[in-house]
């Protein structure tokens, strides 16, 4: 059955390949954290006394979560029986109390983690390398904008009511903008544009093709320290979960469609960072500016969930629809990744 496919390679996808989770923004103090929901665990990603750490958000003595919250600042201690975590050592409170067990290796089940262009990335057993994954282009790319990114401005998180492969789909192609995104997306006016492929990944570039609206948006310029922005809409996608989207590189969207071991449910987050001012006195110009950009992406999001749970997981399958519009030529691109995975799971 179709819904077996997603469910057989989500875990492979989730286990297999890195994925953007942070900017170095969000932590750059000591006890900084995100925490990010996957499957059937969570990963925190911590400032530890100036080292980033990835683990499962599970002590590692009964099981108790230690974060609660989606993020923040607040030292890893478990609220149960007090053990904590600090400089790169569990702390067993009482830890003369323990006799007969191997106490000295009670250590977190810790991820790996690599940073590109501050860009913060966490793997659990990665079947390449961070650059090999991503390739020079992407890469490249990702360098220039993690050093644009000033801090962030929203954080939004909630269920999507439908499969993962499903939501990603859905937000891979472009087809449904003028019927779904009427009021928000759809005022751009976006053009057919330009798909490019690398590897398992894939660049969708798209001009604003409403003149009044590109004017406005180039009259901004001046505001942003932007290098080599694109002039128009940008979505990347990073194989297999996430997508880092702008349109003029004034701010960008990183949303991720991570798995759930519901099929009919998956994680949802997205972060909106803006790019660093021209110069400090621009701040204030400018933060109505971001403000609404959030409010229209948490409508636009919105409006996706709204439709895609309409979508029963049963009707993905990694085989190209039998209809298929010129604007899916990325979501047959990810069902081709997907299939290869399918065979090799």
């Amino acid at each position: 059955m179709a819904v077996l496919d997603s469910v057989k390679i989500a875990d492979d996808l989730v286990r297999s390949y890195w994925h953007p989770i942070a900017h170095m923004s969000e932590l750059a103090n000591d006890r900084d954290f995100v925490l990010f929901e996957i499957q059937d665990f969570e990963v925190v990603v911590i400032n530890d006394k100036g080292n980033l750490v990835a683990f499962d958000n599970l002590c590692p003595h009964r099981g108790a979560r230690f974060f609660t919250e989606d993020y923040g600042n607040q030292m890893v201690k478990c609220l149960y029986h007090g053990w904590s975590y600090t400089r790169g050592k569990v702390n067993v409170a009482g830890i003369k109390t323990f006799q007969g067990c191997d106490i000295a290796s009670a250590r977190l089940n810790e991820f790996k983690l690599e940073v590109i262009g501050e860009l913060v990335f966490f793997a659990i057993k990665p079947h390449t390398t961070l650059n090999e994954q991503l390739g020079p282009v992407i890469s490249d790319l990702l360098v220039r904008i993690g050093g644009d990114i000033d801090s962030r401005a929203d954080f939004n998180r909630y269920p999507f009511e439908c499969d993962w492969t499903i939501a990603l789909e859905n937000a891979l192609e472009p087809y449904h903008i003028p019927l779904i995104h009427t009021n928000t997306l759809a005022t751009l006016n976006l053009g057919v544009g330009q798909n490019e492929f690398y590897g398992e990944n894939s660049i969708w570039y798209s001009p604003v093709e409403d003149e009044k609206v590109a004017k406005r948006l180039r009259s901004l310029n001046r505001f942003y320290s932007v290098t080599e922005p694109y002039q128009g809409y940008m979505s990347i996608f990073i194989f297999p979960f996430s997508m880092i989207s702008s349109t003029y590189g004034y701010s960008y969207s990183m949303q991720s469609f991570f798995p759930s071991s519901d099929s009919q449910s998956s994680f949802f987050t997205s972060r909106l960072y803006p790019v660093k001012n021209s110069e400090p006195k621009y701040k204030e110009i400018t933060s109505s500016f971001v403000t609404s950009s959030a409010q229209i992406n948490r409508q636009v999001f919105d409006e996706d969930h709204q439709i895609c749970k309409r979508i029963p997981a049963k009707s993905w399958s990694t085989s190209a629809p039998k209809f298929t519009s010129t604007l899916e030529q990325k979501l047959l691109h990810f069902r081709r990744s997907c299939a290869e995975w399918n065979k090799s799971s």
